[in-house]
């Protein structure tokens, strides 16, 4: 890393936590459905928000 400060999530929590509840929507689920007729897999922006938290509370490597 150029700063020398280590690893840190590509994005800020609050991003993964927006894309989350956006997933979740119903007019997103509405127009995923429609478009692809399945519903939206919301499971991965949720990993990657428990991911993110992990990270800012215990500097957890797995969350990395």
């Amino acid at each position: 890393m150029a700063d020398g400060g280590g690893w840190q999530p590509p994005r800020p929590c609050e991003a993964y936590r927006a894309e989350w509840k956006l997933c979740r929507s119903a007019g997103h689920f509405l127009h995923h459905y429609y478009v692809h007729g399945e519903r939206p897999a919301c499971e991965q922006w949720r990993r990657d928000l428990d991911s993110c938290l992990q990270w800012e509370e215990r500097r957890s490597a797995e969350a990395q």
